[in-house]
């Protein structure tokens, strides 16, 4: 057994052992009151790193393209901390259509690790992966994202169209949707052939992040697009049967407000197998509140499967949205290729 995979059974049982004998406190004080949550604009700090604190910790960075020319990217950075030790992996997946072509996951040590706790600048082993910085012409983070696999790369800029905002979640953990939606620009790299590529992105980071976090069921996350309106919602499983729903709208170019959970509807249809667990196959997502009215369905067109850590079953899956949204009167349709993802933790 290689000491990379040591490191990753270690984590897990700590993680494990560490959630087990905090889960009375947490329960006390944090799972069983959940506060309502709001969101916040946010700043460069807000996306660097959070890490190396007293207590262990997850955190991640997660990107996604939808490129003009058919083909799509997921790239992400995990660090898990059990008291300055842990493991950082990469990832790196590349579809066509939604079939995957490349999926890379690499893992390092800690000690790999190097980031700012002031900025968006991320490096391993030497390499920077993310580097953030404000556009104060066009008043905008932008972002340049490298990352470089066997016969496989991407080198990336995002260029935020909207306006990014963070939000506490009732664990305690922190969701920081730095750029809702982006246009993006840059060169992949697919078996050694380098294309030049535009197309329309996303960012968000998230910190803060305990070993309590596998207590919920998991959680479905996506976003659709109007002309004018990015939709960036989620759905939080915490039990199999209970359901805390999520969403914020952005305007392009301009703001951004929060739909209230209680008028938020989603729902599940047409379930099929998918590595020994039943999956979704068909969603609706709808809202209606004094300003909004809101219905978009998500026909699934692809799902590629993986497992995390050994035991988290993750789906993402490749999505036609159709639908209306209606903002003070203003109407438009949705009819976009969206990506979404599903996690599971039992």
């Amino acid at each position: 057994m290689t000491s990379v995979k040591r490191e990753i059974i270690t984590v897990i049982v700590v993680l494990s052992c560490t959630s087990l004998s905090i889960i009375s406190t947490i329960c006390a004080n944090t799972i069983s009151t959940p506060s309502p949550a709001t969101i916040n604009d946010i700043t460069l700090e807000d996306d660097a790193f959070h890490g190396r604190g007293e207590l262990p910790f997850i955190e991640w960075w997660y990107f996604d393209a939808k490129l003009n020319n058919g083909y799509s990217l997921t790239l992400g950075i995990h660090v898990i901390d059990i008291f300055t030790k842990g493991i950082v992996t990469t990832r790196l997946n590349l579809y066509y259509k939604g079939t995957s072509l490349v999926k890379s996951y690499e893992k390092y040590f800690l000690r790999d690790f190097s980031a700012s706790s002031e900025t968006p600048s991320i490096y391993i082993s030497g390499n920077q992966i993310i580097q953030g910085t404000y556009d104060t012409l066009n008043k905008c983070f932008m972002y340049t994202v490298t990352m470089n696999v066997t016969g496989s790369a991407v080198c990336l800029q995002f260029l935020g169209t909207t306006k990014g905002w963070k939000q506490q979640q009732p664990t305690g953990d922190w969701w920081a949707v730095v750029l809702p939606q982006a246009d993006v620009t840059g060169t992949i790299t697919i078996e050694n052939t380098t294309m030049n590529v535009t197309g329309t992105g996303y960012h968000d980071h998230n910190w803060g992040i305990g070993p309590w976090i596998a207590w919920r069921f998991g959680w479905f996350w996506g976003t659709c697009h109007s002309p004018s309106y990015t939709i960036t919602w989620a759905d939080i499983l915490t039990t199999r049967q209970t359901q805390r729903p999520m969403m914020v709208i952005n305007t392009k170019e301009d703001g951004y407000f929060e739909i209230p959970a209680d008028t938020i509807w989603f729902s599940m249809e047409r379930y099929a197998m998918d590595h020994f667990k039943r999956i979704p196959l068909f969603f609706t997502l709808e809202t209606i509140t004094e300003h909004v009215f809101f219905v978009v369905h998500m026909e699934v067109l692809s799902v590629d499967h993986t497992v995390m850590l050994g035991f988290i079953n993750y789906w993402r899956y490749h999505v036609h949205c159709t639908g209306n949204i209606i903002v003070d009167g203003h109407i438009e349709m949705i009819n976009d290729t969206s990506i979404m993802e599903y996690l599971r933790f039992r």
